[in-house]
């Protein structure tokens, strides 16, 4: 469903994608870790035109995404849900109508199959009968559901999720992580998560890939990357800053798999 090949971006000299490689099955769960300015939500935001890489190839299926125009994105971006990490809703639109953007937006969809589309949204995500509450009577969790909302209310084939769980609490972020798995077991959709959340990633993922200066070091089943060697790796997943290993070291990047 989406291959990535070679992809660089840089930002003021420095590369955050150094030469990228990701593939992600049609209906796979892919959960990226690493640590913060490795490239992960630059990597979720070039495949939907936010930024635009340098050079490489991003393919959708089937569809190259390099070189295309505002209004080429504009037609990926329908199949294609991103989940910002603050939830970014509208403080001056209600709830059903943060829900409703895209449609209200982009499409022709009005009447009783909006408001269709608005409850089942919301049900889908436990949040019932709320679309007259503003985004400032939501707690963190909740609009984190409704972000999600938005997104399912378009009905998108691939999600892009950018720390879904962060600044939340342990039951709100298990219940988000609980959404997503039930996403992908009911309507199939392709996800890419990024996550710095290990429980989480060992919950959802079909396969986590780990980034490290702008390129995968290391891909594979959650059990694969439990027990994986690469130095990297163990240390990022067992969270100590002790012994840390620095970039010097002569460590060869590779695949688990």
């Amino acid at each position: 469903m989406i291959e990535i090949k070679n992809l660089y971006k840089t930002f003021d000299k420095t590369a955050v994608l150094n030469g990228l490689n990701l593939h992600v099955r049609e209906g796979e769960t892919k959960v990226i870790i690493g640590r913060s300015g490795v490239g992960k939500s630059v990597l979720l935001k070039s495949i939907v035109g936010l930024v635009r890489p340098e050079s490489g190839s991003i393919v959708v299926d089937g569809q190259e995404l390099m070189g295309l125009d505002e209004r080429g994105f504009d037609r990926v971006r329908k199949d294609i849900g991103l989940v910002f990490q603050g939830g970014a809703l509208f403080d001056s639109l209600n709830v059903g109508e943060n829900v409703a953007f895209h449609l209200d937006e982009f499409t022709r969809i009005r009447g009783e199959e909006r408001r269709e589309r608005i409850a089942r949204a919301l049900s889908f995500v436990g949040m019932r009968e709320i679309e007259g509450l503003m985004p400032s009577q939501l707690s963190g969790g909740m609009r984190k559901r409704v972000s999600l909302a938005r997104v399912l209310c378009r009905e998108p084939r691939i999600i892009l999720y950018d720390e879904p769980t962060s600044e939340v609490d342990p039951i709100t972020a298990d219940a988000i992580n609980n959404l997503i798995v039930e996403m992908r077991n009911r309507l199939k959709v392709t996800s890419i998560v990024v996550t710095h959340d290990m429980n989480a990633a060992y919950k959802i993922a079909d396969t986590i890939a780990m980034f490290y200066q702008g390129q995968v070091i290391a891909d594979g089943t959650p059990e694969e990357i439990r027990h994986c060697r690469h130095p990297f790796v163990r240390q990022f997943i067992s969270g100590e800053s002790q012994g840390a290993i620095t970039e010097d070291e002569n460590i060869k990047f590779g695949h688990v798999r």
